[in-house]
């Protein structure tokens, strides 16, 4: 507003203080500070890290119409979702940011396809960059898209949104050869290589997300199968009185 000029706000109570690093970092010059710790933002999985990046080895395809999506990030990202809840995690504490609208149509595809085994799939927030804008979710997964060129996903205003939206989990998932020759991106890539277990093949850690899943799926099927044995058991009873 004229005559008045305008006062960073220099105190964060948003995300754990290795996300806000990042930004800090990239956009902020270190003079951001932290208003939560890291006890205030522990990780709601052990095995789900604060800060990664995942690399996985996909194409971007075009849709005609300047929008990219990869199939192979929108797979890696859906099994993702799964394992996190499988492992217990609200589907409404999930959120997927992609700077594609092409790839978010397409990762809303593969959630409806597997919401009929994990129901509170259909609870997990699925946006572009700009939609997700003043949003804020426990554990967000960042979909990158590009393979060949970085394109629009490099400017500033959107990666600092995307990469702030996450309270206690900043999940990113990319194409590390591409990225990494990008002056925004190395730093990120930086970051998170720094942190242990923040830099991971997606297809070395996908045994780990089937595991998980296995295990979740077992117990279903004999939680289901207790129920029904209940049930005839407690038929039999009642024919016998």
């Amino acid at each position: 507003m004229y005559g008045h000029e305008p006062v960073l706000l220099r105190t964060q109570y948003r995300c754990h203080p290795a996300i806000s690093a990042v930004a800090n970092d990239l956009f902020y010059g270190g003079v951001l500070a932290n208003g939560v710790s890291e006890a205030d933002r522990a990780p709601l999985l052990a095995w789900l890290p604060t800060l990664c990046f995942y690399s996985v080895r996909g194409l971007e395809q075009s849709e005609g119409d300047n929008s990219f999506h990869n199939v192979a990030e929108a797979a890696f990202t859906l099994k993702l979702i799964r394992a996190v809840l499988a492992s217990g995690v609200p589907g409404s504490a999930v959120g997927v940011i992609t700077l594609y609208r092409a790839q978010m149509c397409k990762l809303c595809h593969l959630l409806r396809d597997a919401d009929s085994d994990l129901p509170d799939v259909k609870a997990v927030q699925v946006s572009t960059v700009d939609a997700f804008q003043g949003a804020e979710k426990e554990i967000v997964i960042l979909s990158c898209v590009r393979t060949r060129q970085v394109g629009f996903i490099d400017s500033e205003k959107r990666m600092n949104v995307a990469l702030t939206r996450g309270r206690r989990h900043l999940l990113i998932v990319g194409h590390l050869a591409c990225l990494r020759g990008s002056r925004l991106w190395g730093r990120v890539i930086q970051h998170c290589a720094g942190r242990e277990d923040g830099l991971q093949h997606g297809s070395q850690c996908e045994p780990q997300l089937d595991l998980l899943l296995k295990d979740y799926f077992e117990k279903q099927a004999e939680e289901k199968q207790e129920k029904t044995t209940e049930k005839d058991t407690s038929r039999l009873r009642k024919g016998a009185v």
